[in-house]
């Protein structure tokens, strides 16, 4: 590898509260993630050693079985605490964020060179005093001045250019970010500085290790029916116990972990349990149950983040699923169905934020073998609102990796001050048309009907596309507004390589009922559907995986769905079209198009 990459990389790291994850932007364009030991997740816990030497990553975690007082499992947790108590040494909580960040710094050095900026995400809510612990202990271990980024700016980067979804000026995407400890709801919009925060709010108190203590509880109820299995049950959960029930409770709550993401994927799994003999049956239908509580903590925050924006429907661009945690199925269940957005997911949503980090590209830093004596490093300041420190390049208008070209929508709102604008013009330009608007939600009211019989311009110039405008030549006589019916096309791009696919003719199956997988009939690609309404059944992800590679099995742009379209096959016949294979509106895959639930 030449000398010039090597030494002009950007360093992208999300310092999380369970896996740190770090990705490089190289010289020459090239974006990926460091992996740590093969992977591309480092545990973020710290150990340290007879000697005083801190470890980190696996290797803390493995010496952490031997010895679980001197580990600590969640340092970004411990942050507003002076030291941490590791065996029988106090260690500054600046000392242990150091140790894991010299740790991705030494990986970057060797597969990319020392990185010439680092951009270092943390939450949008977090105050000076963490911001600045984080800053000095990127200084500690060596790196540039960093950068700090609000994670949700990030994930809103990642959203606009390595997915390629279009980011209007008025229009924002809401990141929710469910990770480990804590969650995060955010609204970030595309401006002509580059992204800032409309609204923030979040809870620590949800997130997968919440999650994780209530499988624990659970599986502990198990256990008291009789008062030997009960008793046994009460030692391993004893916190003055010595090191080798320790031990064990570090592995149930591995076990624990291990079984919920299992459960992302499989419908059942089982749970081996610490000095019990049988495995625990652990099904999705459980954790649903305990999961949906906290889950439901998050779709209100989320809900109010939107109306603290002051977003209407139509300038939402999306509900963007990022963090670890949020890959469990009933999380995007619950989103779709109380804001009536399908969420965009992808496989690996911890990964979304460290590349969001670097998804631009870097602009040239001050060397940092001069840094200024006081605290040396750029802070995005926190909400409200929260500007980048660098403004982005708008987004690209081409086509983008894995998304269809964006076509112009067909009917969508415009951002209040638009209309407004538009409002002011038209009365300029046609000279006495009555136009009102509605201060609810940002929404535009339709044209007064007591004024539109009035003189009417005959060269109408504003876009067709406004809900402001009427397309409506002169009334000389009744004219109907129904709009037709609703359709949708089908299109399917599974591989043929993949049995099902192959099975299938490369076409959809058409279902009696929304909650019966067996097809009565297969759609043939390209065909124009009338739509009936919608009803929910099971979720389906745009992904699937066999023989461990991955495939787009439907349209490239679309998200999990749990929506199931009735469609008109004949006169007074029906079926079911999953919405993964439809396409409504072109501009926006995802988008019902106004269908109405049955």
């Amino acid at each position: 590898m030449d000398a010039a990459p090597r030494s002009a990389a950007a360093l992208g790291i999300d310092f999380g509260t369970h896996n740190t994850v770090a990705a490089v932007l190289r010289g020459d364009g090239r974006r990926h993630q460091i992996l740590f030991d093969g992977h591309p997740l480092l545990p973020s816990g710290i150990y340290i050693d007879h000697d005083g030497l801190l470890l980190v990553g696996r290797d803390a975690a493995r010496e952490a079985r031997r010895h679980p007082h001197r580990y600590e499992r969640n340092p970004k947790l411990r942050l507003d605490a002076p030291s941490l108590l590791l065996g029988d040494r106090e260690v500054p909580v600046r000392d242990a964020v150091c140790a894991v960040l010299r740790r991705v710094l030494a990986e970057c050095t060797a597969v990319a060179g020392a990185p010439r900026s680092v951009t270092i995400t943390v939450p949008a809510g977090w105050g000076p005093n963490r911001r600045h612990i984080v800053a000095d202990a990127a200084l500690a271990a060596g790196m540039p001045a960093p950068l700090l980024l609000p994670e949700p700016v990030a994930a809103a980067r990642y959203f606009a250019e390595v997915l390629g979804h279009r980011m209007e000026p008025g229009r924002a995407v809401v990141v929710y970010d469910l990770g480990a400890g804590t969650f995060d709801a955010s609204a970030v919009a595309f401006g002509p500085d580059g992204f800032e925060v409309l609204a923030v709010d979040g809870s620590d108190r949800v997130g997968g290790h919440y999650l994780d203590q209530e499988l624990v509880d659970y599986l502990g109820g198990r256990f008291a029916g009789t008062e030997e299995r009960s008793s046994a049950w009460r030692a391993l959960l004893d916190p003055d116990a010595g090191g080798e029930v320790l031990r064990a409770r570090f592995q149930l709550y591995d076990e624990v972990r291990e079984a919920k993401e299992r459960l992302s994927r499989r419908s059942t799994t089982e749970v081996l349990v610490p000095g019990f003999a049988a495995e625990e049956l652990l099904t999705r239908a459980e954790l649903d149950l305990l999961a949906r509580p906290l889950l439901a903590r998050t779709v209100a925050i989320t809900k109010a983040v939107i109306r603290e924006a002051r977003l209407a429907p139509e300038q939402v661009a999306g509900v963007f699923m990022v963090g670890g945690a949020s890959r469990m199925p009933l999380a995007a269940t619950m989103i779709h169905q109380e804001l009536g957005i399908a969420p965009t997911m992808i496989e690996q949503p911890e990964l979304v934020v460290s590349e969001g980090a670097v998804a631009v590209a870097d602009q040239p830093a001050t060397p940092a073998a001069a840094p200024p004596p006081a605290l040396p490093l750029t802070v995005v300041p926190p909400p409200g609102p929260v500007t980048v420190a660098q403004p982005l390049v708008p987004p690209p208008t081409g086509p983008a990796t894995a998304v269809q070209p964006v076509v112009p929508p067909r009917r969508r709102g415009l951002p209040v001050a638009l209309l407004a604008l538009a409002s002011v013009l038209a009365v300029a330009l046609i000279g006495g048309g009555a136009w009102w608007l509605s201060g609810l939600d940002g929404q535009a009211a339709e044209e007064d009907p007591t004024t539109a019989a009035a003189e009417t311009s005959t060269a109408e110039s504003e876009d067709p596309a406004s809900p402001l405008v009427s397309n409506t030549p002169e009334p000389e006589e009744t004219t109907s507004d129904d709009p037709g019916p609703l359709t949708g096309e089908v299109y399917w791009n599974c591989p043929q390589t993949r049995s099902y696919c192959a099975d299938q003719g490369g076409e959809p199956g058409i279902r009696g009922s929304a909650d019966d997988v067996t097809a009565i009939g297969y759609a043939a690609v390209g065909t124009v559907f009338e739509l009936v309404c919608y009803e929910r059944a099971d979720l389906i992800t745009p992904r699937g995986n066999e023989d461990e590679e991955g495939f787009w099995d439907y349209h490239e742009g679309k998200d999990a769905s749990d929506v199931m379209v009735r469609v008109v096959l004949g006169e007074n016949e029906y079926g079911y079209i999953p919405f993964v294979w439809l396409v409504i509106d072109p501009a926006d895959v995802n988008s019902l198009g106004g269908l109405a639930e049955c």
